[in-house]
């Protein structure tokens, strides 16, 4: 009996120390990450990435690009998600000689500052307007939305018509009427990891590494992927999204305003275009078995009818949901390439000549 009391007493012991070393380890990592986060921002500034502009309690990334005395000022609004300037590094090249090129980031993102605020379609461009304004930024402005981005650009265009020379939107998502809102997103396990501080440590091993990035650019890409992922702001957002196409949808308003939707994801039409994509995906064989659930032939000709359903539900996107998008924007043409959501990063000079040739309509 005295040995077993001995070996628990002995376990305890160690579980003890353990839970000691743990908590430890944790503070020390929280008392780093906050040591870490102004030199990180000062870090961002210094080298050009990050240029704060007031939009009221916080401020605003509001980093300037390219040619500040070109034809025109190009907002670019991100979709969902960190680091979106440096996806977007060599589709925003074939612009900055002519124009200036201006990546304006959300509250909470890429080196602006965080809020509690809730990050209603209303703030969200509130804020941009007044960033911009601060920043010295003149109007009119070209708003350059994608995915995410574009609720917010359809709200700005259709409330404040007089500030926007232009919209080219990059396969946006559409505002649309939702009968049942639900909260998306949210606080995950991520978010707490980061504010910890573990993902100073542990996470750069998930950060992908682009090695087209200078060692300047990594760090930076590195920075702003960890603050954006620890923001309230961010977590906001996505308990926002149902409420925000709601409102964004609610505001659209016909006008004068060009504008051009450059579609990816619904931009296939042929069977062989379809094919092309799920070849190419990387992730043919999942594509398959979702488009196939209900098929009940052979294995051979499960392909061709996973296409072919795909197909039909590009077809019902575009016709349900860009074209009335499209319609009550107002003066929007639409265009056609097929491709993944991020097709700017995969064909950039193909994405971006379609814009110039919008860009190249608004100068006559």
């Amino acid at each position: 009996m005295n040995v077993v009391k001995k070996i628990l007493k002995g376990i305890a012991v160690a579980l003890c120390v353990l839970l000691i070393l743990l908590i430890l380890l944790v503070a020390g990592l929280f008392i780093y990450h906050r040591i870490m986060i102004p030199k990180n921002r000062a870090f961002l500034q210094e080298n050009g990435f990050c240029e704060l502009a007031s939009a009221g309690d916080y401020s605003l990334n509001v980093q300037k690009t390219g040619n500040a005395d070109g034809k025109h000022r190009i907002i670019v609004l991100s979709g969902a998600g960190p680091c979106y300037r440096f996806f977007m590094k060599d589709f925003a090249a074939q612009f900055q000689a002519d124009n200036e090129v201006i990546f304006l980031s959300r509250p909470g993102y890429d080196g602006s500052d965080d809020t509690k605020e809730a990050m209603t379609v209303e703030r969200v461009v509130e804020s941009y307007r007044t960033a911009l304004e601060n920043a010295g930024v003149e109007k009119p402005y070209l708003l350059m939305p994608h995915s995410l981005g574009s609720l917010y650009a359809s709200y700005w265009v259709s409330k404040y018509p007089d500030e926007i020379e232009a919209v080219a939107n990059l396969d946006g998502t559409y505002p649309a009427p939702v009968a049942d809102p639900q909260p998306q997103g949210g606080k995950d396990m991520f978010y707490y990891l980061a504010n910890l501080g573990v993902g100073d440590v542990a996470f750069h091993a998930f950060i992908p590494k682009d090695p087209n990035l200078s060692a300047d650019e990594q760090r930076a890409y590195d920075i702003m992927y960890l603050s954006t992922i620890a923001s309230d702001a961010l977590c906001s957002e996505g308990e926002h999204i149902d409420v925000n196409k709601n409102a964004a949808w609610e505001a659209l308003t016909p006008n004068d305003v060009p504008k051009m939707y450059l579609s990816f994801r619904d931009a296939y039409r042929t069977v062989e275009e379809a094919q092309a994509y799920f070849d190419e995906s990387g992730y043919k064989e999942e594509l398959i078995a979702f488009y196939s659930e209900d098929f009940t032939g052979s294995d051979t000709d499960r392909e061709a009818y996973a296409c072919q359903k795909y197909l039909d539900e590009v077809t019902e996107h575009r016709s349900q949901e860009l074209e009335p998008f499209a319609e009550k924007l107002g003066n929007c043409e639409i265009r056609y390439l097929p491709g993944s959501h991020f097709l700017y990063e995969d064909k950039p000079e193909e994405c971006a000549a379609i814009v110039q040739d919008f860009l190249n309509g608004l100068d006559g």
